[in-house]
């Protein structure tokens, strides 16, 4: 081969994602009748009030690039209906490209090789990839059997780290963080200078528990960057939309990477977004209320298969589930589970700590959660 056409050799931040990451290699082919409790997306059609807004952009040719860091009437409705009550400015505001570009962006622009991250295990895979790709690396903490923090442990661990990052409510557990959770955070963080990181992807999915946001924890700003997406709250999965939100230094370390991969954001999703914020409440509420019922339903359904235990969600959308070691790796239980007719995510997709454990969605339709656990029930009994 000519060595000019010889491809080059990947990076060793490339190699490393590759070699260690397990996002999309999980669900496993089986049966031809599956039922899915696999997918983190809501099965509802985007409201049509978003719809229609987006529609009338295009017809009134909102068709060319936007300004990079997000069009006025997004960033406007986000100050005026997102984050309320705080004394922010467009200058603490970035739109993205969904909730991944803008994690991705916020790691990789904040981070340099050698930085150390205090990482929850189990938490979503994309973290640990990004926190991969920038060169630093991870140092692991986790709740016990009952949900509670080892606050003592977290403050050792932060010693000579630079970042926390913290998905609230939980991608896989459901766990939502509560006040007094939230000043222990906010004492680490502040006595450690650390920058946290704030995953609030299922910001008002929530059932029962309140919701506090990072942004209304006392003493943080400085220090604090949320991300937040249209993709749940909204269904607008396939939208890619998403906001950064934080101290203009740290948005603009962000908006360096973020523009570098992705440029600026569609002009006519960004006045679909606004929209979304400004009439698209009671829509949010109505979906919030049928994912309630859900994990009600999966609750009633998971309490019939006796080997397993979990603890009920108090946001997101989805089931944590520990079975007994006997059963094997979840990805050789996820392998017979989908032999089974049943797609559900392997928890060590999430971490070491999920080894024997799965993540289960409710973010589907009564039926295929009824079906989906009965088949799940026959391979784990």
């Amino acid at each position: 081969m000519n060595k000019l056409l010889t491809p080059a050799v990947s990076s060793d931040a490339v190699l490393r994602v590759r070699s260690q990451s397990l996002r999309g290699k999980n669900l496993i082919s089986g049966a031809t009748d599956k039922v899915s409790l696999a997918v983190g997306e809501p099965d509802f059609d985007t409201p049509q009030v978003i719809v229609d807004a987006q529609i009338q952009a295009l017809s009134d040719g909102y068709t060319h690039y936007s300004p990079q860091d997000g069009r006025s009437e997004l960033v406007d409705a986000i100050l005026q209906n997102a984050v309320s009550g705080k004394a922010l400015s467009p200058d603490n505001i970035m739109i993205t490209h969904g909730g991944a570009a803008g994690i991705t962006a916020s790691i990789m622009g904040l981070l340099n090789p050698g930085d150390v991250v205090l990482l929850e295990d189990p938490t979503y895979s994309l973290y640990l990839d990004a926190i991969n790709m920038a060169g630093a690396s991870a140092r692991r903490f986790s709740r016990n059997e009952d949900g509670q923090i080892d606050f003592d442990a977290i403050d050792k661990s932060a010693r000579g780290a630079k970042m926390i990052v913290l998905c609230h409510p939980s991608n896989p557990t459901g766990a939502v963080i509560d006040g007094s959770e939230w000043a222990a955070f906010a004492d680490i963080v502040r006595r450690n200078n650390l920058v946290l990181l704030c995953d609030e992807a299922y910001e008002g999915l929530t059932y029962g528990a309140p919701f506090v946001s990072s942004l209304d924890v006392e003493g943080l700003d400085g220090n604090l960057i949320v991300c937040r997406t249209f993709s749940k709250k909204y269904a607008m999965t396939g939208w890619r939309l998403g906001y950064l939100v934080g101290e203009p230094e740290l948005i603009a370390s962000a908006a360096t990477v973020h523009r570098t991969f992705n440029g600026s954001i569609n002009s006519a999703n960004q006045i679909a977004g606004a929209a979304a914020l400004r009439h698209a409440g009671k829509e949010a509420e109505s979906m919030q209320g049928v994912f309630h019922k859900r994990r009600d339903l999966m609750e009633s359904c998971l309490q019939k298969i006796p080997s397993i235990r979990f603890k009920r969600p108090d946001g997101a959308f989805y089931f944590w589930l520990r079975y007994p070691e006997r059963l094997g790796t979840s990805a050789a239980v996820a392998a017979k589970a989908a032999q089974a007719g049943v797609m559900v995510r392997r928890g060590e997709e999430f971490g070491g700590s999920g080894k024997y454990a799965l993540r289960l969605s409710y973010a589907t339709d009564d039926r295929s959660i009824e079906e989906g656990i009965a088949r799940l029930g026959q391979v784990l009994a």
